[in-house]
Formats: C-alpha cells, structure tokens, sequence
C-alpha cells in the first residue's frame, strides 16, 4: 500500500510540473505603457539599442489596434517606427510614421508593402506560445543585462522562414523575448517597464503617393 501510495504521490508532482512547464509561457497581453528594450549585437552593423513600446491604441473594424513603437538608437543616431498594426504585428500596418533623426516625421502613404516595413531581421514580430510550445527545447535560467529569468528556449522559424533560437518569458511585455539570437544578430534583454509616452509628439507631414509609381 505505502508503494503504490508513493507512486502515486510521484505521479502527480509529475503531472503538476510538466503542467506548470506547459502553461508557464501565455501569450502575452499588449497594454499601452508596457515596454522592452534590447541590446543588439552582430550583423553589419555596430551594436545598438532597440526599444520596443505601445503607446495608444484605436478600434478599426470593430477590432482593436495598437500604436506598436519601434526606436533604433547607435550614439547619437536615431529612427523611429510608429506603426499602428494588429496584435502581434502579423498583419498589415494600418498607418506607419517614421522619424530619423531631427528630421521631420513623415506619414507614410498607404501602398503595397507597407506590412513588409520595418525592413530587416529586426521587424516586430510576436511568436504565439503556441509555437513556443511546439518548438521548445526546454526551460532554461538566462542572465540578461536586465536580470535572471526563467525562460523557455526554443527554435523557430521567424517572419521571413529563417530558424531563430529563442527564450521567452510571461515576465516580459509585448513579445515575452528576453534574448533571440537570428543568422545575423543577437538581442538581449536590457530593461522593461510600464510607462511609455510617444515619441513622435509632432504632427507628421504627409508624403506624396504618387512618388512610388
């Protein structure tokens, strides 16, 4: 009796933490204030910072869509994405501005191919746990500039079909990465928080369409 009662005893606490392990990466839950930043490192490129932030959000369709800010910086070089895309950015930008620099920002016209901006490995792009869980390779502790966490690690396919080795987190907002590693580049994790404003306070000039044709 105490055998079978020990057995059964050892498989719960299996059970409950390969349950655990399984519902320990949701997907996570975009709230305006929350944001990321990354180190970035490789590529052709020096090393710079990219920050990642939801600032607004507006209902198109009867469907929620957020203002999804993308800020590159390297010195005293810097560009902006203000993008307002679905959640995940897996579809189409709606409205995209873009500021470079002390530069005015420009709004740019609706054309095709507009979801295929930000160029680059460094487009925002969310994977669903879903696809976590399919690809994961196991539950990991990671150090970060930004700190320990306790992350799944997977290998994925990323938006343009190129395998990507990545740890997620539910600690971090808006894409749950906290370090991703591409053929070309390698981010980390260096600071998170909960009250992002915009950074593109002025009113965008519009750009002339017909400069595409």
């Amino acid at each position: 009796m105490k055998m079978w009662r020990t057995l059964l005893i050892i498989a719960a606490v299996t059970i409950l933490f390969a349950n655990c392990d399984k519902a320990g990466y949701a997907d996570p839950e975009w709230k305006v204030g929350d944001w990321v930043s990354y180190q970035v490192s490789g590529g052709s490129l020096e090393a710079y910072t990219l920050r990642y932030a939801i600032t607004g959000i507006d209902t198109l369709g009867g469907e929620a869509y957020y203002w999804l800010e993308m800020i590159g910086s390297s010195g005293e070089s810097r560009f902006i994405y203000k993008m307002l895309v679905p959640y995940g950015y897996r579809g189409v930008a709606e409205r995209m501005i873009i500021k470079v620099g002390s530069q005015p920002a420009l709004a740019m016209p609706d054309f095709e191919g507009l979801n295929e901006e930000p160029p680059g490995e460094n487009r925002p792009y969310l994977y669903l746990a879903a696809e976590i869980d399919s690809a994961k390779i196991g539950v990991e502790k990671l150090s970060v500039p930004a700190g320990d966490f306790k992350a799944i690690h997977a290998k994925i396919k990323g938006p343009k079909g190129r395998e990507n080795e990545i740890w997620v987190s539910s600690e971090v907002p808006i894409f749950g990465i906290v370090a991703l590693n591409t053929t070309t580049e390698k981010m980390k994790l260096t600071d998170k928080g909960t009250d992002a404003k915009t950074a593109i306070t002025e009113e965008p000039q519009k750009i002339d369409p017909t400069i595409f044709e």
